[in-house]
């Protein structure tokens, strides 16, 4: 599993490096993790989180952006890595979907375990500078075998250039 991880983080570092440079941003927001242990009922709990990304151009109505998030929420702290493929719709508006690699930092169970997320959500460019964006994460695979994991982030954000 780590090996795979790995493995899709330098595809893509590569890939990122070869294409047309946009920008950074910084990103903070409210998120909302829900966990399903063994069937027995979900438990939502709400956080924050906050970090960074950089937007890649590969072609006029489609960017490549990987964050690096931090999420802190009552019972658990997380790093999130996703890597969006945003389609732009308009120069207001992107649609965006792509896998989200997550590593639990701290938990009272299962700190260490690694999780890919399918996340898709939706940006609204406010001004050239600022934007605010939704995504949902859907669990794919996940180190803990007795526990589902899946997240909202509701957040606004900040370009750099």
């Amino acid at each position: 599993m780590k090996k795979t991880i790995l493995t899709v983080l330098a595809v893509c570092a590569l890939a990122f490096t070869a294409a047309a440079q946009e920008g950074f941003a910084v990103k903070a927001g409210l998120n909302n993790v829900t966990i399903d242990v063994d069937g027995f009922g979900s438990e939502s709990e709400l956080g924050f989180y906050l970090g960074g990304s950089y937007t890649f151009e590969t072609s006029g109505e489609i960017d490549i952006e990987p964050s690096l998030l931090v999420s802190i929420v009552d019972d658990l702290t997380a790093l999130y890595i996703p890597v969006m493929a945003k389609y732009n719709i308009s120069d207001q508006f992107n649609l965006q979907a792509g896998p989200q690699i997550n590593y639990i930092l701290e938990d009272n169970f299962d700190q260490g375990a690694f999780g890919l997320d399918l996340a898709l959500g939706a940006a609204f460019n406010i001004t050239e500078q600022f934007f605010v964006e939704a995504r949902y994460g859907f669990e794919i695979v996940r180190d803990l075998e007795n526990a589902n994991i899946n997240t909202l982030t509701v957040g606004v954000g900040y370009k750099i250039n």
